[in-house]
């Protein structure tokens, strides 16, 4: 990484910054802010990526779109707010503006604002992208199910902080915090959703055992979770790609 990092680097020396140097710069903030635990320097290339003469609106709109995931990294969610506030604003009712609609929609959720979010997403669940529009109505369903059960959202808030934990890539605070839900909240209805959110964070660790585990309970004790489909799925996935069991992998898809 740190080899890939050099390069990039020597890349943008070597053509500028540029529409021509675009992508390594990019990937550079990428490598950066994702890999490298260098997030402020990641922000300060992708604004000065904003400043390249000659570059379309969509591709400016890409940029905005990977500097507010990485304000987000960095907690400045009001910047982020406002920089998908643009692209959607620049680009109403199209795949690019409904993606930062759905991003910024993420990030009141993650700041506990569920009401917010859950009018942003259900606007959403019409998208013209299939993708955007399933995960509008998952995330819409979540916030419905748990604020029915529980009209504080106590359980709620601390999952939106394991998912933001999560989404910065803070997976052993994440998973602690997805534990507590489990010790503290046992008859919640978000038991399903935490299995999902550890599952994915196992198995981006590699820990293909612990995966299939979480993935198999959701399956044998919350049959009617909206997750099931989900679980049964990376599960054949993982049995076809990880363990070659191409019989296994069969079963479940």
């Amino acid at each position: 990484i740190l080899e890939l990092e050099k390069d990039y680097s020597l890349l943008i020396d070597e053509l500028g910054t540029s529409s021509q140097s675009l992508f390594a710069i990019i990937e550079l903030s990428k490598l950066k802010a994702y890999h490298l635990n260098k997030s402020i320097e990641a922000e300060g290339i992708l604004e000065k990526a904003l400043d390249i003469k000659g570059l379309s609106l969509e591709n400016l709109s890409y940029i905005k779109l990977d500097l507010a995931d990485i304000y987000i990294l960095n907690k400045n969610f009001w910047d982020a707010s406002l920089m998908l506030g643009q692209v959607e604003k620049s680009f109403p009712n199209t795949p690019i503006g409904q993606e930062a609609k759905f991003r910024n929609a993420k990030i009141s959720f993650y700041n506990g604002d569920f009401k917010w979010a859950k009018s942003q997403l259900d606007v959403l669940k019409a998208s013209t992208s299939q993708l955007i529009a399933n995960d509008a109505l998952d995330l819409s369903l979540l916030i419905q199910d748990n604020l029915f059960e529980d009209s504080s959202g106590t359980a709620l808030k601390i999952y939106a902080r394991a998912e933001f934990l999560r989404f910065i890539n803070k997976n052993d605070e994440a998973l602690k915090t997805l534990d507590s839900i489990k010790n503290n909240y046992s008859s919640n209805a978000l038991v399903d959703d935490v299995l999902l959110s550890k599952a994915k964070i196992y198995n981006s660790q590699n820990k293909i055992k612990l995966t299939i585990e979480a993935y198999e309970e959701i399956l044998a004790h919350h049959s009617h979770s909206i997750w099931v489909d989900d679980a049964l799925y990376s599960l054949g996935i993982l049995y076809q790609d990880n363990l070659a069991d191409k019989d296994k992998a069969l079963h479940y898809f």
